[in-house]
């Protein structure tokens, strides 16, 4: 390796870095600017003032911490253009750039380094969505008034159906109680069966006090659990003893049911495994996310291939024309990627009622900004004046 490939990689790293940390920073202090009441909760044990400031100076580590791996997936694509940006704009304005051409040295080939580095770095995105992200889920779905109420994080669960066709029921629901699995309490279910009319009605209730997940078996044990049938024939039976409820419904599918936002917390073989499931809940969150988890990384690429022509330039007092054009790049880039991310979760109606539309339209939505951009891309690439 040249020297001076060690030199712009060296400096295209630091630059990563700070970044890094100025861009997640400021993503940091502006929601927590915006979310302060909501996040400094008042500590009934402190003794002392001071107690009570570094109880919340703790509360604002413990949520922002976890939400920092979070924040660098959605920022993951900018990073890289900031920090090839300062690197080569430092390079022209003290004409380091001028003296690299002198020595017969290419444009492109100076920033070939870059690109390699960032193409290397896209791999801490992937390690950070298929590794550390669904390590740390429970932590992430907290809202900032939850930080210091775990046990009291619960949420009501009304008509959620399941692969049966019965109707689910939970007046209070805990996903994430501490030291334990989820559970449920006034737990209810009405199966129901198709009757003569070729309609679903009721055929059985089960009820428990409290229903408890068991992840080895993929089933809720019921505590204090009766059953009864007759429903659909108007003679009820005797309430029968119940010890377990089982069916597609378990943490994940109430996560998906109650919020699309869960998905983007799995690895990509969850996805999968829950896509092949029957009667699955927010089946066009999970396709969005599957097919974007794969574009993402060749999206970074293209922004960073994007922004390299605008700055790459001979002449040091252009800087400022290349800085503002690689701004409104990245932001129409971006712009069209936010758009179309959107799209995706909006199949139109004759796609929505083929099998294989929704998916169809997901992957094409995702694929759309790179066939857009990425001849742009290599277009500018070959108009810089090497």
């Amino acid at each position: 390796m040249r020297i001076i490939d060690r030199y712009v990689i060296l400096s295209f790293v630091k630059n990563y870095v700070i970044s890094f940390m100025v861009l997640v920073g400021m993503y940091v202090v502006l929601d927590m600017v915006f979310n302060f009441n909501n996040l400094v909760d008042f500590h009934p044990e402190a003794t002392s003032g001071m107690q009570s400031v570094f109880g919340a100076l703790y509360d604002i580590v413990d949520y922002y911490f976890y939400q920092c791996f979070l924040i660098f997936v959605h920022l993951s694509g900018i990073i890289p253009v900031v920090a090839a940006a300062f690197t080569l704009m430092r390079l022209s304005r003290f004409n380091e750039l001028t003296a690299l051409l002198a020595a017969g040295i290419p444009l492109l080939r100076i920033a070939a380094p870059v690109i390699l580095v960032a193409v290397v770095l896209n791999g801490l995105l992937l390690v950070d969505q298929e590794l550390i992200i669904p390590a740390m889920i429970p932590k992430l779905i907290r809202e900032h008034d939850e930080v210091r109420k775990g046990v009291r994080n619960y949420y009501a669960i009304e008509a959620m159906q399941d692969s049966n066709g019965g109707l689910l029921r939970a007046a209070r629901y805990f996903p994430n109680p501490p030291d334990q699995p989820p559970y449920m309490l006034d737990f209810d279910v009405i199966e129901r069966a198709i009757g003569p009319s070729g309609k679903l009605v009721p055929v059985a209730k089960l009820q428990a006090d409290e229903a408890h997940w068991d992840p080895q078996a993929q089933q809720w044990n019921l505590i204090i659990g009766r059953r009864v049938t007759g429903l659909d024939a108007e003679r009820v039976s005797p309430e029968q003893p119940w010890a377990i409820y089982k069916s597609n419904v378990t943490p994940e599918e109430i996560a998906l049911y109650r919020s699309g936002h869960f998905v983007d917390l799995l690895p990509t073989t969850r996805i999968n495994q829950l896509l092949d499931r029957p009667n699955l809940y927010g089946k066009l969150e999970l396709l969005r996310v599957k097919h974007w988890r794969f574009t993402q990384p060749l999206m970074n690429v293209i922004l960073l291939l994007l922004a390299i022509p605008c700055v790459l330039t001979r002449e040091p007092n252009t800087l400022k024309t290349a800085a503002t054009k690689t701004l409104i790049l990245m932001g129409i880039a971006m712009g069209a990627v936010f758009l179309f991310h959107q799209f995706a979760g909006s199949v139109p109606g004759r796609l929505a009622a083929s099998a294989t539309g929704p998916n169809t339209w997901a992957m094409v939505m995702a694929w759309v900004p790179i066939f857009i951009f990425g001849p742009v891309s290599v277009f500018l690439l070959d108009r810089v004046k090497t």
